[in-house]
């Protein structure tokens, strides 16, 4: 089975409204999104035009996460009058927004909308340069 793989940059903020430590405050980072693919058949020698994965994967995921908020609706209600006042890109989310959620509703996202042929194996979302969440999943 032959996977490819593109990487991806978008900056966001969140917070973890529940959290005991710094991270509870609203504060910012520099994400890096590894997004790999494979299918059992080529077409013109290849997985899936990378063009198509780069429209896909910026449509879904980039265009909605870059320079977002993203909260939690617990987050959303506890920091409801200082978000209220400013003009944000906000997503809420049901679950708190850990780098494990977000490659979660990254995922979710983009097996949604991924063609028939082709299948999401892994996806690899550093929060920091040296932390991050990994999801793979095996072909059938």
């Amino acid at each position: 089975m032959l996977t490819i793989n593109k990487i991806f940059y978008f900056e966001a903020a969140h917070a973890i409204a529940d959290y005991p430590g710094v991270c509870r405050h609203i504060h910012g980072h520099r994400y890096e999104l590894h997004v790999g693919v494979a299918s059992h058949q080529l077409t013109n020698g290849m997985i899936i035009d990378l063009k198509l994965l780069k429209k896909l994967v910026n449509e879904l995921v980039i265009e909605k996460f870059d320079h977002a908020l993203i909260l939690s609706e617990a987050g959303a209600e506890k920091y409801k009058s200082s978000i209220l006042a400013t003009d944000q890109r906000l997503i809420i989310l049901e679950t708190e927004p850990t780098v494990e959620f977000l490659i979660l509703e990254i995922k979710n996202r983009i097996e949604q909308n991924i063609p028939e042929n082709i299948h999401l194996v892994n996806l690899k979302l550093y929060e920091t340069r040296d932390s991050y969440a990994e999801w793979s999943s095996p072909v059938s």
